[in-house]
C-alpha cells in the first residue's frame, strides 16, 4: 500500500476519533454542570414559571373545594403565604435526595389546614360539623401535594449520581484522547499545512455534530426520561433539559466559527505545500 495512501487512512480514522472525542467532551462538560448536578436540579425546578403555575393551579382548586364548604378559598391559600410555594418546590426537590417525604403531605399539612378552617369558623362564629371539617383540611392536604410536592420520583436520585460520577470522567478521557490526537496527525504530516487543517478539521466536525444534535434534542423536546408528576412539574423538567441543550448548541456553534476562523487564518500563513 502506498505510504501516504496509509498515512490518509490512519489520519481520517484519528480525525474521527477527534471529532467523536470533541462531541463527548462538550457533552459532558454541559451536562456536569447541569444534569448531573444536584443543586442546580433542585435550582431550575422551583423556577418562576412553575411557581406561578403551581399557584394558579392551588386557586383554582381551593376555589372548588371552598364550593363544597363552608370555608372560603382564601383560607386555603393563606399556605401560599406561610409556606411560600418557591421554598415549597425546593424542599421538596432536595427531599429526594435526603429520603424525606417529597411529596409534601402529611399529618402536619392537615393540622394545619384544619386549624386554618377551625380559626376562621370560629372566628365567625360559623356551627361546624368537626369531622367534616377534618374532610376539608385533609382535601385541602391533599390538593396542595398533588400540586407542589414530587410524585413518581423513583430513579430521580440514581440518574443524577450517575451523572455525576460518568460525565467527569468522560470529559477527562475525552479531553486526553482528543489531546493525543491532535499531536499524532501532526507528526504524521510534519506539522504541514494540511496536518493542521486535518487536526483541526477533526475538532470542527465535533463541534458541528454537536450543535446539529442539540438543535435536534430541543426540536423532540427530549426530557432525559424523568417522568415526575404532577405533569406540571414534568414539563418544567423538560423545559430545563431543552435550555440545557440549547446551551450546548450555542457553546458548539460558538466553537465551530472560532475553529472555522482557525483553519481559515492557518490557510492563510502557512505555505502551500507541494
Amino acid at each position: 500500500m502506498d505510504l501516504g495512501l496509509s498515512r490518509r487512512i490512519i489520519a481520517v480514522i484519528l480525525e474521527t476519533v477527534m471529532a467523536i472525542s470533541t462531541i463527548v467532551f462538550l457533552i459532558s462538560v454541559i451536562m456536569t454542570f447541569t444534569a448531573a448536578d444536584k443543586n442546580y436540579f433542585i435550582n431550575s425546578f422551583a423556577n418562576q414559571d412553575l411557581v406561578q403555575e403551581c399557584n394558579n393551579q392551588l386557586n383554582m382548586k381551593y376555589e372548588a373545594l371552598a364550593s363544597e364548604t363552608n370555608i372560603p378559598a382564601r383560607v386555603f391559600e393563606r399556605v401560599e403565604q406561610d409556606y411560600p410555594t418557591d421554598e415549597a418546590l425546593r424542599q421538596a426537590a432536595l427531599s429526594v435526595f435526603s429520603e424525606e417525604n417529597e411529596t409534601l403531605y402529611s399529618e402536619n399539612k392537615i393540622s394545619y389546614f384544619y386549624e386554618l378552617s377551625v380559626e376562621y369558623l370560629d372566628g365567625n362564629e360559623i356551627t361546624y360539623n368537626e369531622e367534616d371539617v377534618k374532610r376539608s383540611a385533609e382535601k385541602a392536604a391533599r390538593i396542595y401535594s398533588d400540586t407542589v410536592g414530587l410524585h413518581n420520583t423513583g430513579g430521580i436520585e440514581t440518574k443524577i449520581n450517575d451523572f455525576s460520577r460518568k460525565y467527569p470522567r468522560a470529559t477527562i478521557i475525552s479531553f486526553v484522547i482528543a489531546f493525543v490526537c491532535f499531536p499524532s496527525i501532526m507528526i504524521m504530516y510534519k506539522k504541514k499545512k494540511e496536518g493542521y487543517l486535518v487536526a483541526i478539521g477533526g475538532i470542527l466536525t465535533g463541534t458541528v455534530a454537536t450543535a446539529l444534535g442539540s438543535l435536534l434534542a430541543v426540536i423532540f423536546k427530549l426530557g432525559g426520561g424523568i417522568n415526575i408528576l404532577p405533569e406540571i412539574h414534568k414539563q418544567s423538567m423538560i423545559s430545563t433539559t431543552t435550555k440545557d441543550f440549547l446551551i450546548l448548541a450555542f457553546l458548539s456553534a460558538v466553537l465551530s466559527a472560532g475553529t472555522i476562523s482557525v483553519m481559515k487564518l492557518v490557510d492563510k500563513k502557512l505555505p502551500d505545500e507541494d
